[in-house]
C-alpha cells in the first residue's frame, strides 16, 4: 500500500480554500502533484489532521478542499520526556528527529560537564531544530509535536526532574540493571529518559541524577553513541506497548 502525503498545515477547516507560498510551490513542484491529488493535512498544534483534495492547479497557487477536521489518528506517547545532554555538531538536531519520530513527547536539552557547545541557541537554531521535528511528524506520521525545551544546565533539570512522580531511568554503562527490566515497573506513569554526552556522565553527575531519583540502567551489553542511544530507549519504550 503507498504511503499517505502528508503536509503540515495551521487552521484546518472544511471547505475550499486557495493554497500559495512555500506550502503550494512544495506540492506543485517537490510532489508534482496535479488536481485530484489527495494529501493528508496535519495541524500539529491543534492535533487535528484532514483529507485535502487538490482542485485546481495554477502555477504556484492550488485551490484545494478539505474534508472535516478530526483528531490525528496518531499522537506521541504520553507522559514521555527525554533528557539529552547536548553533543557536538548537529546530534541534537539528530536526536530531535528520532525523539519525535519514536513518540518523546517533550524532549529536554540539557549542558552537563562534558558538553562541548554552550550558550544560548539562536531563533534560527530554535526554528531549526521546530522544522526538524516537524519534519520527523511529517514523515512518521505523527499529528502532534514533542515540547523542545533549553538548553539548561543539567543540575537544574535534575531538580526539576526529582520533583515529578515519574518513573525516571538514566542510561549509564555502570548501571547495575537493565532498561527492559525497569519498563514493567512503569504501569501508568509518566516515564524519563536521561542520556549523558559523549563520554558519559562524571561521577558528581551520577550521585546527583541518582538523588533526583534516576535509576542508572544498561541498553544491553553495547555502550551507544549519545545520539543513538535515546533513540534506542525509545524504540524499547515503543515495543513495551
Amino acid at each position: 500500500m503507498a504511503r499517505s502525503i502528508r503536509i503540515p498545515l495551521e487552521g484546518l477547516r472544511a471547505g475550499e480554500q486557495r493554497l500559495d507560498g512555500a506550502t503550494a510551490r512544495y506540492l506543485t513542484r517537490v510532489l508534482r502533484l496535479r488536481e485530484g491529488a489527495l494529501v493528508t493535512a496535519f495541524d500539529p498544534s491543534a492535533r487535528l489532521e484532514a483529507e485535502m483534495t487538490l482542485v485546481a492547479v495554477d502555477g504556484d497557487s492550488v485551490r484545494v478542499r478539505f474534508a472535516e477536521p478530526a483528531p490525528a489518528r496518531v499522537v506521541g506517547l504520553a507522559g514521555v520526556t527525554l533528557i539529552q545532554c547536548a553533543g557536538k555538531g548537529d546530534k541534537v538536531d539528530e536526536v530531535v528527529r528520532a525523539a519525535t519520530a519514536l513518540g518523546a513527547s517533550a524532549i529536554v536539552i540539557a549542558h552537563s560537564e562534558r558538553t562541548v557547545a554552550r550558550g544560548t541557541p539562536s531563533p534560527e537554531r530554535r526554528d531549526r531544530l521546530h522544522a526538524i521535528a516537524l519534519d520527523a511528524a511529517r514523515q512518521s506520521g505523527r499529528g502532534d509535536l514533542p515540547d523542545l525545551r533549553g538548553p539548561f544546565p543539567l543540575v537544574e533539570v535534575l531538580a526539576e526532574a526529582a520533583k515529578t512522580a515519574a518513573l525516571k531511568l538514566c542510561l549509564e554503562p555502570t548501571g547495575t540493571t537493565t532498561l527492559g527490566a525497569q519498563l514493567p515497573g512503569r504501569a501508568g506513569r509518566d516515564l524519563t529518559l536521561l542520556i549523558g554526552p559523549e563520554g558519559g556522565f562524571s561521577a558528581l553527575e551520577r550521585e546527583q541524577a541518582e538523588g533526583a531519583g534516576f535509576v542508572l540502567v544498561r541498553l544491553g551489553g553495547l555502550v551507544l553513541r549519545t545520539e543513538l542511544a535515546g533513540a534506542a530507549a525509545l524504540g524499547a519504550v515503543l515495543a513495551s506497548g
